[in-house]
């Protein structure tokens, strides 16, 4: 069931992310199949993001090895969709997506980290 959550949530994530896209590009016309891509892609990168629970694997590298599979099927799915266009924007584009994201989820497990380091001293001046 996990699996089918995180889906759901990464193609919420992704769709709110394609229409903030939609909204800087005025008047763009919106394709049934730039939709199913946004679909397909999002569930992707939802279900590819369990490499973040290996263990064994720091938090790097795991980001390293979802960047290359995302742009992987980026890829492949753009070819399989005949999307034309710079092969170089979109990697670009994928890269300043995952620098954000980085940058969030440092700063929100720095946030987390202080938060709970707060209620551990709370709880130890209790005692």
């Amino acid at each position: 069931m996990d699996t089918i959550q995180r889906s759901f949530k990464a193609l919420g994530i992704g769709s709110f992310i394609y229409l903030l896209v939609l909204l800087f590009n005025n008047g763009a016309v919106v394709e049934s199949s730039a939709i199913v891509y946004v679909f397909l892609l999002s569930i992707f990168v939802g279900i590819s993001s369990y490499i973040f629970n290996v263990d064994a694997l720091n938090f790097m590298v795991c980001l390293l090895i979802h960047y290359l599979t995302v742009n992987i099927f980026v890829i492949v799915a753009n070819k399989m969709m005949g999307f034309s266009g710079s092969y170089s924007h979109l990697l670009v584009s994928i890269f300043l997506i995952y620098l954000l994201a980085y940058i969030v989820a440092t700063v929100n497990t720095k946030v987390t980290v202080k938060q709970l380091n707060q209620q551990l001293e709370k709880l130890n001046n209790k005692s």
